[in-house]
């Protein structure tokens, strides 16, 4: 896989971020002539950031690095991990959950697949190479730096298990919420309008904390940088209640999940290769789930065939026996 050129953007004194199709948070506190450089996520992988150290060697000149804080353990986050352990002696932080996920790198992959996934699976795009925290860190959690910078790290499960952004604040009151994949860009939601989602219901509960955080920028994985967000959280919002309505639409007659996921692709042009048939799929699924939970679907069990059907409305019902 070719890596496009990664370039730093600054966002204030001691505050980058390397824009690509995942973006690389940079904390860069300058001590006695060298910088401390903290990582948020390390990108998809070796390569991808072998550039990102080679980037900020150019820029930096004296600098090491003290630690790579994952936000979440999917393989184009923390696919660079184990090259800059490597190579710099840094220090991982996650949560107890990502964690795990980052030591068993087979668990995302399984997740998706609802088992063990095909060979075209173990790519190094799809599946990172283990790497170990030696730091767990909890939602909520403030960790006070060098040069009087300071992490907030902000609980944003959704997109997956345990994810965390991660709220930089500076000495000069300058702050940056890297907000991981509990957001995402208009262009990605543009491209992908059903983005991968393991729990819905607390997607929507972290967009909300993220609509209620203060920061001067902020920094979804993959898009663009805002320093207003409101709109943003709105548009995420509409592309999950859309994707609701579009479920309960479909559902008004019984089927498989393999028919929804058919017929919401069919209705979104979505073309579904293998790729987008494992993820859209996964997370259909977890709508179903959601939509269940909420009790405005339900599920029965015919000729072996789990089928799910909307919940009817008082007034639908009422309609369809006049």
């Amino acid at each position: 896989m070719r890596i496009e050129q990664l370039k730093l953007n600054r966002l204030f004194d001691g505050a980058y971020v390397f824009a690509g199709s995942t973006n690389v948070g940079v904390i860069a506190i300058e001590n006695r002539g060298a910088f401390e450089i903290y990582f948020i996520d390390s990108g998809e992988t070796a390569e991808y950031a072998q550039k990102i150290f080679c980037e900020c060697e150019r820029v930096f000149k004296k600098f090491f690095v003290k630690a790579i804080i994952a936000t979440h353990g999917h393989a184009d986050h923390v696919g660079g991990n184990s090259w800059l352990v490597e190579k710099t002696g840094c220090q991982v932080w996650a949560t107890q959950k990502e964690k795990s996920i980052m030591e068993t790198p087979e668990i995302p992959g399984a997740i998706s697949a609802g088992g063990f996934p095909l060979p075209e699976f173990h790519s190094p795009y799809h599946r990172a190479e283990a790497s170990f925290a030696d730091r767990i860190i909890s939602g909520g959690e403030k960790i006070s730096l060098g040069g009087g910078f300071e992490f907030e790290f902000v609980p944003l499960p959704g997109h997956y298990m345990e994810m965390v952004g991660v709220l930089a604040k500076s000495p000069n009151g300058k702050s940056a919420f890297f907000a991981g994949d509990g957001i995402f860009g208009r262009e990605m939601l543009a491209r992908y309008w059903m983005p991968f989602l393991y729990d819905v219901k607390q997607f929507k509960l972290s967009l909300e904390k993220i609509g209620a955080t203060k920061a001067d920028f902020y920094v979804p994985s993959h898009g663009g940088v805002y320093e207003e967000i409101s709109e943003l959280v709105e548009f995420n919002l509409l592309s999950t209640i859309s994707n609701e309505k579009s479920l309960e639409r479909i559902l008004k007659k019984p089927r498989t999940w393999e028919e929804v996921l058919k017929e919401f692709a069919d209705e979104n042009e979505i073309p579904l290769r293998l790729s987008q048939y494992t993820l859209v799929g996964s997370t259909v699924r977890s709508y179903l789930s959601y939509l269940y939970s909420e009790g405005r679907i339900k599920w029965h069990f015919e000729n072996n065939f789990m089928l799910w059907k909307a919940v009817e409305s008082v007034d639908e019902t009422k309609a369809e026996k006049e």
